[in-house]
């Protein structure tokens, strides 16, 4: 089964609004970061035609990276969680779906969140290696083993922008 674990698209920096500085949760997507998921939507439709699963964090520029992406790959389910936010337990979060996935078989799964979750949660799963830097709108590609509870990175795709 393969689990593409995306990076959201480059975001704006936190404002500041009355002396206080805007919800990490609310930043957008820049321009670029558009462009960058569009390029990795059409790289990860080259990869597969339909996605079985989507997980997407609940934060605006996740969710902004992956409309551009769900424009260019076609998915079974998509579901919103907060266990894939940046204070999300990889660990805990891995280990419930690879369970998950031992009832509900999938070929290919997406993820879309962000850092440091993304490069935790790839260690965990492939424990060979250290926590891959992800780019902006980058994709880890790991084959997994739901029975065995474990995966191989395959490699991180980076999003080639115009």
């Amino acid at each position: 089964m393969k689990l593409f674990v995306m990076r959201h698209g480059e975001a704006r920096a936190p404002e500041m609004h009355l002396g206080s500085v805007e919800p990490d949760a609310d930043r957008e997507l820049t321009e670029r970061g558009r462009e960058e998921a569009i390029a990795a939507g059409k790289w990860l439709a080259e990869q597969t035609a339909k996605i079985d699963l989507v997980i997407v964090s609940p934060y605006v520029r996740a969710q902004q990276t992956y409309a551009e992406v769900a424009k260019l790959v076609g998915a079974q389910e998509v579901e919103v969680s907060v266990e894939i936010t940046p204070e999300g337990d990889p660990e805990l979060f891995a280990s419930a779906l690879l369970a998950r996935l031992q009832i509900e078989p999938a070929e290919s799964v997406l993820l879309v969140s962000h850092m440091p979750f993304v490069c935790y949660l790839t260690s965990y799963l492939d424990q060979r290696v250290q926590p891959p830097l992800f780019p902006t709108a980058g994709i880890a590609v790991i084959e997994v083993e739901p029975l065995a509870m474990e995966g191989c990175l395959q490699g991180v795709q980076a999003p080639v922008t115009q």
